[in-house]
């Protein structure tokens, strides 16, 4: 069976921008992709530990409850009850130039990247609310292009219906779409209601607000952690909810890493909007 024996209709359910990694999502109405085919504003910036190592929910959950935001010149940081935090969106020549630690799947190691630091405001505010000593980086341009290689990620709603499902048979309450932490959620009628369908898309076509055919193609799946356990409006982890998705990951692709949703790059520039009409291309 070819590509072009299978297309479905789907729709733009959700959008979620991340303006820093590990921290909450914001909801927005609209993604825009840059020149390099990422999502502007997306993970930009970084929390590091003590020693400089980036901070990620698995050890670091409370970071759920960061709830960062982009302005047109700002970042703004909430959480925990404080006062708001604006930060400049280009601290370039004002931050002091840091080297963040990151992990190196390929050679298994930390490898320093470039950014700017945030600085002592920011520092405080994370300390405030998550009682540890972190700090807020940005990242240089060539950093977060070699940290974040896959642009975007996607999971549909009928997915996270089929897990609620199989967490209601273990006795735990349902999650939302916001455990999965997606850029984009798929949703839309009976062609987009087939669990996982997501992972078996080639690419999906829209026509965007300029008028302009787009399309979003299929990198590679996503593999999962234990993230999804952290509940993001509490910020303590929850047992059980990564063995859930691994056993249903396990019935899918047998013998396989788990996975939940996959990961999609954007074209060169143009937008994609909430309510959005695509049409799936898919691959059995």
């Amino acid at each position: 069976m070819t590509v072009a024996d299978v297309t479905a209709s789907a729709r733009v359910e959700a959008l979620y921008l991340y303006p820093v990694k590990s921290c909450a999502g914001a909801r927005v109405s609209e993604l825009r992709f840059d020149a390099d085919g990422r999502i502007e504003g997306d993970r930009e910036w970084i929390v590091v530990d003590a020693r400089g190592e980036l901070a990620w929910l698995g050890s670091h959950p409370k970071l759920a409850l960061l709830q960062p935001s982009l302005l047109p010149d700002a970042l703004l940081l909430r959480g925990g009850g404080q006062q708001p935090l604006r930060l400049s969106r280009e601290p370039e020549g004002e931050g002091e130039a840091t080297q963040a630690l990151i992990w190196h799947p390929g050679e298994r190691r930390m490898l320093g990247h470039a950014g700017r630091d945030a600085g002592a405001l920011a520092a405080q505010f994370l300390r405030d609310l998550t009682g540890e000593e972190l700090r807020l980086v940005k990242l240089e341009r060539e950093a977060m292009l070699a940290t974040a290689p896959n642009p975007l990620h996607a999971v549909s709603t009928a997915s996270v219906g089929e897990l609620n499902a199989h967490l209601a048979t273990l006795g735990l309450g349902p999650v939302d779409v916001r455990r999965l932490r997606p850029n984009l959620a798929l949703g839309g009628g009976p062609d987009a209601g087939m669990p996982f369908i997501e992972e078996h898309l080639t690419q999906m076509v829209w026509q965007d607000g300029e008028g302009a055919w787009r399309r979003l193609v299929h990198r590679m799946p996503c593999e999962r952690c234990v993230v999804p356990n952290v509940d993001p409006d509490t910020g303590l982890a929850q047992a059980g909810i990564d063995t859930a998705i691994a056993a249903l990951s396990a019935q899918r692709w047998p013998g396989q890493a788990s996975r939940f949703g996959v990961y999609l790059q954007p074209p060169a520039g143009g937008s994609l909007a909430q309510g959005a009409s695509l049409t799936m291309e898919l691959d059995f």
